[in-house]
């Protein structure tokens, strides 16, 4: 059934001293408290929809109320749902019902009826809308938080990106999702163009030190395609289980590019082919100096030649790809 929405909007302008910038920036500014007066517009035209539909059941047949009145029968302990789908309206709720959304908090009163058959009193647009008893917030919002907890820590999420939640409740979130399963669907090979795998030391708690290690594939079409996240876990066994999601797990020309971490010099070796990370190579002379005791100011002119040297790009024709046969391994 198609509704319409009304949205006056006044607004002054400087006449000769506003750019378009400014216009653009104010709207921007609008945009989110607009979605929210507009989604609580839609709801309680929603709502009064659904109530006229239940109370009227002669006029409206039930086709037309599909979907809407479910409700737990009054007095029973199991649960069972009732049979009955006319209700005469009972006004609203004494509190508004408030959820977190995407544009922000939203607040909207919600209409109760009583059912006709049982004596049930219910709010059928919280049904409808497929809303938990207990929910305060919608699966987009945990959705974006979700996504921007990957990008960023839990503090610069609620600093940097003014999302409306506190820390807990972004662990909450992020703890209670399924995420973790998408971490054992199988992957398929032939699909990868590369493997990257890394760690880094964390803080833990009472200032234990632990370890955050990841494994990640690059698709031929150059998506990340997560393979596993692990924390105070062994290099064999995340090896063991990211050969067990790659399916077809066997030696291809894959390869698998690292920053010569201790543990992973053999890291998949039966499924991919190794690669040191060239921009570590510097990184690594570095250190490597700085233990034998060169200053930074020695140091640096080195690594400059490493650097210079892994930029060198081989003229088309000055080289020649060699096919099995026209080469035998040796040693470093």
């Amino acid at each position: 059934m198609e509704q319409e929405i009304d949205i006056t909007l006044r607004f002054k302008l400087a006449i000769g001293a506003v750019g378009l910038n400014e216009i653009v920036y104010k709207l921007k500014e609008l945009r989110d408290p607009l979605m929210v007066r507009i989604l609580e517009q839609i709801l309680c035209s929603y709502d009064r929809l659904i109530c006229e539909r239940l109370r009227h059941t002669e006029i409206y047949p039930s086709k037309a109320r599909k979907g809407l009145g479910r409700h737990v029968r009054s007095g029973d302990a199991d649960g069972h749902f009732c049979r009955g789908r006319k209700a005469r309206k009972r006004g609203f709720r004494k509190k508004s019902r408030k959820i977190c959304t995407v544009f922000g908090e939203l607040e909207v009163r919600v209409r109760t009826v009583e059912c006709c058959k049982c004596g049930a009193r219910y709010a059928p647009v919280l049904g409808a809308l497929q809303i938990e008893p207990y929910a305060h917030r919608e699966m987009n919002f945990e959705q974006e938080v979700i996504e921007s907890v990957i990008d960023t820590n839990y503090r610069r999420l609620v600093d940097g990106r003014s999302i409306d939640i506190s820390l807990g409740g972004i662990h909450n979130i992020v703890v209670g999702s399924d995420i973790g399963e998408t971490f054992h669907d199988p992957v398929a090979a032939e699909g990868l163009s590369g493997i990257l795998a890394d760690g880094t030391g964390v803080k833990q708690y009472q200032g234990r030190k632990g370890e955050l290690r990841a494994v990640i594939g690059i698709t031929k079409a150059g998506r990340v395609e997560p393979l596993g996240c692990f924390a105070n876990t062994a290099w064999p066994e995340i090896e063991g289980i990211v050969k067990d999601r790659i399916k077809e797990a066997e030696k291809c020309s894959i390869p698998f590019i690292y920053d010569g971490e201790p543990g992973l010099d053999g890291f998949l070796a039966d499924v991919a082919e190794a690669q040191r990370c060239t921009w570590h190579a510097s990184r690594g002379l570095y250190h490597a100096l700085w233990e034998d005791g060169l200053k930074k100011k020695d140091s640096g002119p080195e690594m400059d030649k490493i650097k210079q040297l892994i930029g060198i790009e081989l003229p088309e024709g000055d080289y020649e790809i060699l096919k099995d046969g026209n080469y035998s391994p040796c040693s470093m």
